[in-house]
């Protein structure tokens, strides 16, 4: 009966394997979107006469690059890209004599993420789901122009997942997707001020509405 169960749980996965894939060049193409960052801020004390700090709404940006894709499996892709983003968040400091500043830190990254594509296996639908998976690497260019009550690291890791749907239209592929990015490194930068010392990890999470597009030959 195991084995019959397990035959069972192995056939869609064979199938997938087996499945006679159609030999492809290598593809490229051009992404647009629209960012959404929050920064996660762990406060080690919030006092009513600081200081501390408190960080905003979420900061809106915008994306563009492009990208190249390899066929692994008829089902699976690997699609590395570069892309420039920028975003802007706020961050309001609370100072001891209970002033409070708002402080704008711009986020102008060149970005490297490496994903995974699971896509669905029918040729002839006029409608692709996929799920993404994978990581990306990110350096923050305006990391210089940051204010000095504050710095933030500008290296950025992160563990990107999303869903999409792919379709033709004309002469192109055209493919929308929402990827969710899980910030993983603490990008505070310690450097003795007395904000520091009530904070501790910050996280930057971003949340990516975009469009992947091709030319199709």
């Amino acid at each position: 009966m195991k084995k019959i169960v397990l035959a069972f749980l192995m056939f869609p996965v064979l199938h997938a394997l087996g499945q006679k894939s159609e030999v492809q060049p290598f593809t490229f193409g051009y992404s647009i979107g629209a960012e959404m960052q929050s920064l996660n801020i762990g406060l080690f004390s919030e006092r009513p006469t600081g200081p501390y700090i408190t960080a905003d709404r979420p900061g809106f940006g915008a994306a563009a690059g492009i990208w190249g894709q390899w066929q692994l499996l008829p089902v699976l892709h690997l699609r590395p890209a570069v892309q420039f983003h920028y975003t802007k968040n706020t961050i309001r400091f609370w100072a001891d004599n209970g002033v409070v500043e708002r402080r704008e830190y711009p986020f102008t990254e060149i970005e490297i993420p490496v994903h995974f594509l699971l896509t669905s296996a029918g040729q002839r639908l006029p409608v692709k789901g996929l799920i993404l998976f994978g990581g990306r690497l990110s350096g923050n260019l305006a990391a210089a122009r940051q204010n000095v009550l504050m710095k933030l690291l500008p290296e950025r890791l992160g563990l990107d997942i999303g869903i999409g749907a792919g379709f033709r239209w004309g002469n192109w592929a055209i493919q929308p997707e929402i990827i969710y990015s899980y910030g993983m490194n603490n990008v505070h930068d310690f450097t003795n001020s007395p904000y520091d010392w009530s904070v501790g990890r910050i996280f930057r999470d971003r949340l990516n509405l975009r469009v992947a597009f091709r030319r199709l030959r």
